[in-house]
C-alpha cells in the first residue's frame, strides 16, 4: 500500500462519514445521494486543520475525499440553482481544498494531476438535462460552468454531474462492488 493510500485510510479513521451524510445541505436538510460508502468529510478535515493552526479565519473546502483503488476523487456537492456567485465560491472551494490535501499527502499539484479527479454533483437538472443526456449517449464529458479549465492542469478529470448522472457514472461503476 503506497503512503499516500495509507494517509488517505488515517484520514477515514479520523473523519470518516458517508457519502450520503457528506452531500447534506444543511439548508434544505435533503442529501444528494443516499450512498453508505465511506469516504473522508473533508468539511470535518478542514475544521481540525483550523482548529490545528489557531486560525481565525475557515479555508473553504470540497465535501468528500474519496479513494478507490489507488485513484482519488474530490467531490463537491451543490444544491439548487447554479449562479455566477455559486461557480465562484465552487472555484474558490476546488483552490482551497487542493492546498489542504497537497499539503496533508505531501505532494505537488504534478501527483494531483495524474491522481485526483474532480465531481461536481449539483441538482440544477433542468436548466442541463437535454445538452446531460445528449452528451452522455455520445459519451462526451460535457464539462459545465467553466469547470473545464481545471482538467489537465490541477486534475486527472473533471466532471459535472447531475444527482442521476452521479449515480449511474460514479456510484454504481465504482462504488457498488467496493468494501464499505
Amino acid at each position: 500500500m503506497n503512503n499516500h493510500v495509507q494517509t488517505y485510510n488515517n484520514l477515514i479513521q479520523n473523519f470518516g462519514d458517508t457519502l450520503q451524510n457528506t452531500s447534506k445541505d444543511t439548508q434544505s436538510n435533503c442529501c444528494m445521494t443516499t450512498n453508505q460508502f465511506t469516504v473522508v468529510n473533508f468539511d470535518a478535515f478542514k475544521e481540525n486543520i483550523v482548529r490545528k493552526f489557531g486560525l481565525s479565519k475557515s479555508p473553504k473546502s470540497c465535501d468528500a475525499l474519496c479513494c478507490i483503488n489507488g485513484q482519488f476523487f474530490l467531490i463537491e456537492f451543490k444544491n439548487g440553482k447554479m449562479d455566477k456567485n455559486k461557480v465562484y465560491e465552487i472555484r474558490g472551494k476546488i483552490f482551497e481544498s487542493l492546498l489542504l490535501l497537497t499539503e496533508e499527502l505531501g505532494v505537488t499539484i504534478n501527483y494531483t494531476r495524474n491522481n485526483l479527479t474532480f465531481i461536481l454533483v449539483y441538482n440544477d437538472s433542468v436548466r442541463h438535462s437535454i445538452n446531460s443526456s445528449l452528451s452522455r449517449k455520445a459519451k462526451i464529458n460535457d464539462i459545465l460552468f467553466g469547470l473545464d479549465s481545471f482538467e489537465k492542469i490541477y486534475f486527472k478529470d473533471v466532471f459535472t454531474m447531475n444527482e442521476d448522472e452521479f449515480k449511474i457514472e460514479f456510484v454504481s461503476k465504482y462504488l457498488v462492488n467496493q468494501v464499505k
